[in-house]
């Protein structure tokens, strides 16, 4: 898992390691500025033939920038440094590095750029503070549409907290970042604006107590957390799952879910169904066993249907509740009614939250081994808070809502998606693409996480493991199949390959 740090966080890193005499400053910014230049000669094309321009704004971002041109000179590359502030010609780093003369400008609003040339963006960095004006907006704006920038730590103009933009931004093919990711590469307008993050190592300290930050969720983090099957092996060994799901208009939810969870290796699933969609389900899910419950007109349970759905969670290892439930003004009464008697380990979903949405019971009620898997409209219902403060940061809303969950974990789905375990720590994953961004592949992502918990993983271990699997499946698809065209129903075909690549991995 790698650390992905905060604003402040990495400005105390950077102190931590200065004042323990680990590196000086000095020697942190020549790390940087090596490491950038070296990163240019290595990656892009035909490096020796390219012209550079090195951006150098205010600040160590700027000097970074200074110190990696002045290496890109001295390694043979044509590179042109333009200075966005006269003053900078009054650092040190002129003193300890000789430059060339030649190859140092000053900014002014004259200055046409070229597409075809390589742009080192070090303009602003993480301590952006104020939306950006004046010059610094005006050849930032020049910037926009320039296809070949290399951004240092952040793209100018993007948040380092939240990926919002600072009211114009820089578009990068590459940014590199020191030491750790920061947050702002993974949200907002800096999910796009940073492109391929790279991270340079630098020299700063190992962080002691990474479980304190956010932790970014590789491969390796995944490879050991397939079940494991023994060789006697039967159906009811390898988990029974009870699904609580479909309504009339709403099959499609049901089915997905099922499908899923069958492809992830569950051994049996039972299918708690509104008696008219019987013949449906049982056409469609030739593998699942139904159960129709008796419903009223509009299709889906009522408080009258509480006892005997209980009743069938008995025989389960796991529930899944809420994918494709139809609500009405009863719906909150009879789903807490279940909800606060459940004693399986639950994966709660979509209509599943008007419980907790109509304040009918607390989080605190649902059983100990729950997990949510609210989207960001889902979230802010749940939580009462207001929906565009979410979005512009997540990481806060995340962490104020912590001590809600009372050791359940939650799984906050988005295009990079939040996940926070049962000990209150944050992980993000953005293993998956924007072909998800369609109707149904939250109910697959339900359907995996029910899989697993029936089979027997641990609330956290599923967790990561289900959305690992849930963005693999895309990449299955597109090498497969097509990069296009992917609908939800694509998905728990492609479970088998996941799995496959990940097992192939460990």
């Amino acid at each position: 898992m790698i650390p992905v740090i905060l604003k402040n966080e990495a400005f105390a890193l950077d102190e931590s390691t200065i004042s323990s005499g680990y590196l000086s400053e000095k020697d942190l910014m020549d790390n940087a500025g090596k490491s950038i230049a070296q990163f240019v000669v290595e990656n892009i094309h035909d490096p020796f033939n390219q012209n550079i321009i090195v951006l150098a704004g205010p600040g160590n971002n700027g000097g970074d920038a200074i110190i990696c041109h002045y290496y890109l000179s001295f390694y043979g590359i044509n590179s042109k440094l333009i200075l966005l502030d006269k003053q900078q010609k009054e650092s040190w780093i002129f003193e300890k590095y000789t430059i060339d003369s030649k190859t140092i400008n000053f900014h002014d609003d004259k200055i046409e750029l070229n597409p075809d040339y390589w742009y080192i963006d070090g303009i602003f960095g993480i301590g952006l503070k104020r939306n950006i004006g004046g010059k610094y907006k005006k050849i930032i704006d020049l910037l926009i549409d320039c296809p070949n920038i290399i951004s240092i730590d952040i793209p100018s103009g993007i948040y380092c907290d939240n990926g919002i933009m600072a009211g114009t931004n820089i578009n990068a093919v590459y940014t590199l970042t020191m030491g750790y990711p920061k947050a702002g590469h993974f949200f907002n307008v800096g999910l796009d604006a940073s492109g391929e993050v790279s991270v340079l190592d630098i020299g700063f300290k190992d962080i002691s107590e990474p479980h304190s930050f956010l932790q970014l969720i590789d491969n390796e983090d995944i490879c050991e957390q397939l079940p494991a099957y023994s060789e006697n092996a039967h159906k009811y060994s390898r988990g029974k799952l009870v699904t609580i799901a479909g309504s009339k208009g709403y099959t499609g939810a049901c089915i997905l879910a099922i499908q899923a969870a069958m492809k992830t290796g569950v051994g049996i699933v039972k299918a708690i169904i509104p008696k008219s969609l019987n013949v449906v389900l049982e056409t469609i899910l030739t593998e699942a066993i139904t159960i129709p419950i008796q419903e009223h007109d509009a299709g889906t349970f009522t408080t009258e249907n509480s006892s005997d759905i209980l009743l069938e969670t008995d025989w389960a290892d796991a529930v899944i509740f809420g994918p494709g439930l139809k609500t009405d003004a009863n719906s909150g009464d009879w789903m807490a009614q279940i909800l606060r008697k459940l004693e399986k380990p639950l994966v709660l979903d979509a209509s599943g939250f008007l419980p907790l949405i109509e304040n009918k019971m607390t989080i605190g009620e649902l059983p100990p081994d729950s997990i949510l898997t609210p989207h960001y409209a889902e979230f802010s219902r749940i939580f009462n808070l207001d929906l565009r403060k979410v979005m512009n940061d997540p990481i806060s809303a995340v962490r104020g809502i912590i001590p809600k969950l009372e050791n359940r974990v939650l799984i906050l789905k988005g295009a990079t998606n939040i996940i926070v375990n049962s000990g209150g720590d944050i992980f993000l994953m953005n293993h998956g693409t924007p072909a998800l961004a369609t109707a149904g592949t939250g109910d697959v992502l339900t359907g995996i996480l029910g899989a697993l918990l029936a089979q027997g993983e641990q609330l956290d271990e599923a967790s990561l493991l289900a959305v690992y699997l849930h963005g693999e499946c895309v990449h299955q698809f597109n090498k497969i199949i097509s990069s296009m065209g992917l609908i939800a129903s694509d998905l728990p075909a492609m479970l088998p390959y996941a799995l496959n690549e990940v097992n192939h991995v460990h």
